[in-house]
């Protein structure tokens, strides 16, 4: 049980230091072998972004671009951001540059929390050794906003490489927008043997990120929509000067 719980509590700290180099530019080698989810965990990245026919078990299925919608939504102004008592703003101390909705039933892990990373879990489950969580953090990397499909490419290669070689695995790539008219792409790591599903969300921005990452180990849809709300109600400060 003690394992399991340091295993979901560093699940959001391994996963920033796995991406780093993808962030950067996606030619380096991550610090650690450790992986994305507890069936990963052994992991080494190797060279080549580790492909194989998205219908072999540990295959990797990868959407384009999305493609631009006639009227995609827009994003929204400062003055138009909820009401504070509806928005969590994550990073005591921080400045958190971004806020978003908490979903209701879901609280802050605080003993794992920190000024990087943020874990949520639902209500009633703090002292689980094993429940589902999510985090919230933040990154920088090289590439504009319109450069996204860069970006994509170099994660998803990170990834690949991570759990290459593994059985049982699957990576699947895909492309969309947020409710608020945010760049999203999302990377979903499905574990067969340990029956976990691990979700990345990159909401993208000019040279910078929020990723939002569901550890599922409960198939909970519960623990999706929560996610998913995070995702869709996240909206990013500005200074004030960005067009509409």
């Amino acid at each position: 049980m003690g394992r399991r719980r340091r295993l979901w509590a560093v699940l959001g700290v391994i996963c920033l230091s796995l991406l780093s180099a993808a962030c950067q530019g996606g030619d380096g080698n991550p610090a650690s072998g450790k992986g994305l989810s507890k069936a990963s965990a052994e992991g080494n990245a190797n060279e080549g972004d580790g492909k194989t026919d998205a219908g072999t078990k540990n295959g990797i299925r990868d959407s384009k671009e999305p493609e631009k919608e006639a009227n995609p939504p827009v994003k929204r102004q400062k003055g138009e951001e909820k009401d504070s008592s509806d928005i969590a703003e994550t990073g005591e101390g921080s400045s958190f540059p971004g806020s978003y909705t908490i979903p209701v039933g879901w609280v802050q892990a605080k003993q794992y929390s920190n000024e990087e990373i943020t874990f949520y879990v639902e209500e009633g489950h703090e002292e689980d050794g094993f429940p589902d969580n999510i985090s919230v953090s933040i990154g920088t990397n090289r590439y504009s906003a319109e450069e996204h499909e860069s970006f994509r490419k170099a994660i998803m290669n990170q990834i690949a490489a991570q759990i290459k070689g593994q059985q049982g695995i699957a990576l699947y790539g895909d492309g969309t927008y947020t409710e608020q008219g945010y760049m999203l792409y999302v990377f979903t790591i499905e574990e067969e043997a340990e029956e976990i599903t691990t979700k990345q969300y990159y909401i993208i921005d000019d040279y910078r990120y929020c990723l939002v990452q569901l550890t599922n180990f409960t198939n909970s849809e519960a623990a999706d929509k929560a996610a998913q709300e995070i995702v869709d109600s996240f909206v990013w400060e500005t200074d004030g000067t960005d067009e509409g």
